[in-house]
């Protein structure tokens, strides 16, 4: 029998269309592309798979409304936005993108250190103002990558990849990551890195790891790049940091507020900023839909979780008791 699956978002389907022969597809019919809250409580009660991303909510009040719901995809590598302990609760598998994400985040955090570090947007910036080429024969400013130290802190898929392409530019790499017997402190990161690189996933541990205090640890001459999460720096640290020199820049494709980017932040020259786009191109969205597509295939096929299950471990053990 076919499966009903769920789209929060309107997608074109036509890239992946041979991983949907054995669904029904609910997806929303409105000019917005998603779906009303009314809308959403109506076609919940009849999906046996359901895809959101970040900016979906799925928590206790949508799982109680899914009663036939087996799996839960979530597009990206981030699942805060799902209440993983409910889902595990109702012995219900939770599914992210993993691989598909890792080359367009890194890909997106050397863009914005190249921007920063060789000044490409502030140049840009001033030579639309002005039309005219600068004349600068010693520009302190700016810093090349070669022989410099890249800290990333957060070691997984994402930040190994990003220490592979930074190394091809020169730069000596360091890490923080509790899995990794060459991990620094993040202090001691911190202290070393002309550009710290955060790979993390939002945690209630990790909300404001960067405040006053660990900004203050960095050199005056660093920079610091967010990919990851908003939440993990904090705001205003950081605005104060770039106003007062405490360092020298920083690149965020991630903020606090999201989908708000403050006037402090904007105003400032020494930020490079994105609109949360690592993996916004339709070709990687793609991608991202075919690894959700196949582990949910998996699971309605052999009742096998696969790798990209983000609650495996816990509804192994719940199996195993049963």
């Amino acid at each position: 029998m076919r499966k009903v699956l769920g789209f929060s978002h309107n997608f074109p389907l036509g890239a992946v269309s041979e991983k949907l022969q054995n669904f029904e597809i609910l997806m929303p019919s409105s000019s917005l592309g998603i779906f009303s809250d009314k809308e959403l409580e109506t076609i919940l009660p009849n999906v046996d798979g359901f895809i959101c991303i970040a900016d979906t909510p799925f928590g206790r009040h949508e799982f109680a409304n899914a009663p036939r719901l087996a799996c839960l995809g979530n597009l990206g590598s981030g699942f805060n936005n799902i209440d993983v302990v409910e889902a595990t609760e109702r012995s219900i598998p939770v599914l992210n993108t993993p691989q598909a994400v890792v080359n367009p985040t890194a890909e997106n955090t050397l863009s914005l250190i190249l921007g920063l570090t060789r000044g490409t947007v502030r140049y840009d910036r001033s030579l639309r103002e002005t039309g005219i080429c600068p004349k600068e024969l010693l520009s302190f400013a700016d810093m090349t990558l070669e022989g410099k130290t890249l800290g990333i802190v957060g070691y997984g898929r994402i930040g190994r990849r990003v220490g592979m392409l930074a190394s091809a530019f020169g730069m000596h790499v360091v890490h923080t990551d509790s899995h990794s017997p060459e991990s620094l402190p993040l202090e001691e990161l911190l202290k070393q890195s002309d550009v710290v690189s955060l790979h993390l996933p939002y945690r209630p541990e990790n909300h404001h790891l960067i405040n006053e205090r660990t900004l203050s640890l960095m050199k005056p001459s660093a920079y610091l790049v967010n990919v990851s999460r908003g939440p993990i720096v904090k705001e205003d640290a950081l605005v104060h940091a770039l106003r007062n020199n405490l360092i020298k820049g920083a690149g965020l494709d991630v903020h606090e507020n999201e989908p708000f980017v403050s006037e402090e932040v904007r105003s400032l020259s020494n930020v490079v900023i994105t609109p949360h786009i690592s993996t916004n191109l339709a070709e990687i969205r793609f991608s991202m839909l075919a690894e959700l597509l196949e582990g949910m295939n998996t699971i309605f096929s052999s009742g096998k979780l696969p790798k990209n299950t983000v609650n495996s471990q816990e509804l192994s053990i719940r199996r195993s008791k049963s």
